[in-house]
């Protein structure tokens, strides 16, 4: 794709104020209260992410209800918010119209939701003042995930943690800022979160995001963007795996002819929360083996809850032997990109 919107660093340093700026009148919003960021995957999340760290509060990113399934998927948000003791609940103008509907009522008890702010129009000022967390035990973001049986599972993570984390991956992965890194994750939760909101701000690279739900109307998408972008490094999840080994399948010859070429790949990482897919990865290695991409050069990071990666394992498959595992934002639509370019948040 072309790139369609670009947002540098500091414009999105910015925005993010003015979201702080937002919370602390709009919302009257205190040290350590907790936001509910209920977005699909774009720059808007990761803005309300830093807009709520700059306002000194917490923030709980939250997959937001599907609108086509309302029932099912509009009572985990509630049960997320509830449990969080969210004081507060940012999103989109057209996701705070679905939280208010008429189908929405019918699933949920919608007079119950705390204040919902729409950041489609934010204030114009800046905040007089950012807050600096005094301590780097104090809480930086709660991360909340729902299991396969349907169970709410979330970890406090501090300031110190974050920013341990964020150092590891980019020691393990060599997150250098001349590096485009490509990520088709989902950012609600774990590794994925990181890796989309949190990583290229801290290490200074560029990430070519691509949010998993384009792939299933144009399933090409994520891997002519590694294509298109020469990336060396990229993430994706089992799912994304699937929906290209099935959905381009007969398509290999066709994406050669179109100049997909996948030899630049060093790493294909694939975000694991859940049993090794052996199978899957193998069959993928295979399926796109032709169009360049090394078999070596897939691997799959595993974690838990806490550790959040436990093994991820980001080597360079032309070095002998593997290491063992102990710019800002491109945004890819099925239009073209979003990117957050390179200067780094002061």
């Amino acid at each position: 794709g072309a790139i369609a919107n670009s947002l540098t660093c500091v414009q999105l340093h910015k925005r993010a104020e003015k979201i702080a700026v937002m919370l602390m009148e709009r919302g009257h919003l205190q040290d350590g209260d907790h936001v509910a960021l209920v977005y699909p995957p774009g720059i808007d999340l990761i803005a309300a992410f830093y807009g709520c760290l700059y306002a000194g509060c917490v923030p709980i990113t939250v997959r937001p209800p599907h609108p086509q399934n309302i029932a099912t998927t509009l009572p985990t948000v509630k049960m997320i918010v509830e449990v969080s003791r969210s004081a507060c609940l940012m999103t989109t103008q057209l996701i705070c119209k679905l939280l208010r509907s008429r189908e929405a009522a019918a699933a949920v008890d919608v007079r119950t939701w705390p204040l919902i702010l729409d950041t489609d129009d934010l204030p114009k000022k800046r905040p007089a003042q950012i807050c600096k967390p005094c301590n780097p035990d104090t809480l930086a973001y709660l991360d909340f995930s729902v299991s396969t049986t349907g169970m709410l599972a979330g970890v406090k993570m501090s300031h110190a943690a974050t920013s341990a984390f964020c150092r590891s991956i980019k020691l393990q992965c060599e997150l250098y800022p001349s590096r485009e890194v490509a990520i088709c994750l989902d950012p609600y939760c774990g590794l994925g979160f990181v890796l989309w909101c949190l990583c290229s701000v801290y290490s200074g690279h560029q990430s070519i995001l691509i949010p998993p739900s384009e792939l299933e109307t144009n399933p090409a998408l994520w891997l002519l963007a590694v294509s298109q972008y020469k990336v060396r490094d990229t993430f994706c999840s089992y799912s994304v795996m699937e929906l290209c080994t099935k959905g381009l399948g007969s398509q290999t010859e066709s994406l050669k002819a179109r100049g997909l070429d996948l030899s630049r790949v060093r790493t294909c990482v694939v975000v694991a929360e859940e049993r090794p897919r052996i199978a899957l990865t193998q069959s993928f290695s295979k399926l796109f083996k032709d169009l360049g991409l090394h078999p070596r050069a897939v691997s799959t990071s595993f974690g838990c809850r806490v550790n959040l990666a436990i093994c991820l394992q980001c080597w360079d498959y032309r070095r002998e032997p593997p290491r063992p595992a102990p710019k800002c934002f491109k945004m890819v639509y099925k239009e073209g990109v979003r990117s957050v370019g390179e200067d780094k948040i002061h």
